[in-house]
């Protein structure tokens, strides 16, 4: 039942008791006033007797006495049942006015209260839904360090560490919370696709040595990971095997869901390799050291740049594509001591044997300069981006630091 259900019912009850009370006094006084009429005229009927028996008076006075006793008791008693009687509706009026004022006074009451309930609820639940915002990464890091104090042998609070350092480009912190979760449960093969792809990127994106080793460790475990499968297809890219990166991924394609945006993008990749495949890229490039196409990047630095505390600071010159995979196609990484003020980059600088320099096209070109080194770009270090340029023009392009 609603509250306004049981406000009408306590409501109502409230009534019938309150119209019983001004009624009931009426109905026992006149009880009250027919008693007493009564017994007083008994009283005068048994001292007009004790006059007669003492000869105070003779028969035809106690007679005319004795009547008008009755009479006066007859009038008596006929005026209170009037009064009584007048007095009825003036009760019941009032019954109804105090009633209505009631159910008035009470309902506007009862509105407010609600009002202030409901005003007090919509407060309570904004507070709840601010209390809700999600928290930030470095919140999130935060929050899972406390639990892993209290918790150091929780696998799964490791390896979702490594994940939170990952996307706040600690690699270095990162690969240590995926060895702490490796050494707990070296059986989850999500952890171990994790770990493989994190180290992958702290040595510059080449899938070879422990790498290798956490991918096959995850397919001993599951064959059918769509996502180990595509790391495997990787390591093979990186060791020339063009034919088992193409099982592999063929496999993890058939793998996918048919509504698996990824499906897209692996389509891709399987048709690229595909084309080098078919037209002899790979052979072509073992046979020849030279590249047939260059990007040339000059890099000027200023004075600030130039002082002695930064020589041993390193400079990472690369180009990566305009859109899809943010990793280097070529890549020179030099100490700014031995920087000379231009770099070239060519096929030999290819980060992945099956994707050359002179195979891509619109790419941006990179330069900058880390204190640690890392892969990962760091907060403080510093970076300068060019204009959309094409591989195929040999372009030469300046950047300033």
């Amino acid at each position: 039942m609603s509250l306004y259900g049981w406000f009408t019912i306590m409501l109502a009850v409230s009534s019938v008791w309150l119209i019983w009370f001004l009624y009931r006094p009426l109905k026992g006084n006149t009880l009250d006033l027919e008693a007493s009429n009564i017994a007083l005229g008994k009283q005068k009927q048994t001292e007009l007797e004790q006059d007669l028996q003492r000869d105070l008076i003779d028969d035809s006075a106690f007679e005319q006495a004795k009547d008008e006793i009755a009479q006066v008791l007859a009038v008596e008693m006929t005026q209170t049942i009037t009064t009584v009687e007048a007095q009825k509706p003036i009760a019941i009026w009032l019954s109804v006015v105090l009633v209505a004022m009631l159910s008035g006074a009470s309902l506007v009451v009862y509105q407010a209260l609600t009002a202030q309930s409901i005003t007090a609820q919509n407060a309570t639940m904004a507070q709840t839904l601010q209390a809700q915002e999600p928290p930030t990464l470095m919140q999130s890091i935060v929050k899972i360090k406390k639990h892993l104090e209290e918790n150091p042998d929780d696998a799964k609070a490791w390896k979702t560490l490594g994940l939170a350092l990952f996307d706040a480009d600690n690699l270095t912190q990162s690969l240590e919370a995926y060895e702490r979760s490796y050494q707990l449960n070296p059986k989850d093969v999500g952890m171990l696709v994790e770990y493989a792809s994190t180290l992958a990127k702290s040595q510059d994106n080449q899938f070879k040595g422990r790498v290798s080793t956490l991918v096959r460790e995850a397919l001993e475990i599951n064959p059918n990971s769509t996502d180990a499968l595509y790391l495997a297809g990787w390591v093979a890219a990186n060791l020339q095997r063009l034919e088992l990166t193409q099982m592999l991924w063929k496999k993890a394609l058939s793998l996918l869901p048919e509504n698996q945006a990824e499906r897209m993008t692996l389509q891709r990749m399987l048709d690229e390799l595909a084309q080098i495949q078919n037209n002899g890229v790979a052979e072509s490039v073992k046979d020849k050291p030279a590249a047939q196409h260059q990007v040339v990047i000059k890099v000027a630095l200023s004075e600030h740049l130039r002082q002695a505390k930064f020589k041993d600071y390193y400079l990472m010159v690369y180009v990566k594509a305009v859109r899809g995979r943010p990793m280097p196609i070529a890549i020179q990484k030099i100490k700014l001591k031995d920087f000379t003020g231009i770099v070239t980059l060519t096929d030999a600088n290819s980060v992945m044997p099956t994707r050359k320099l002179s195979q891509s096209s619109q790419v941006l070109a990179v330069v900058r300069l880390s204190q640690s080194g890392s892969a990962m770009r760091q907060a403080d270090d510093l970076e300068a981006l060019s204009q959309v340029i094409d591989v195929k023009d040999n372009p030469t392009v300046e950047l300033k630091l």
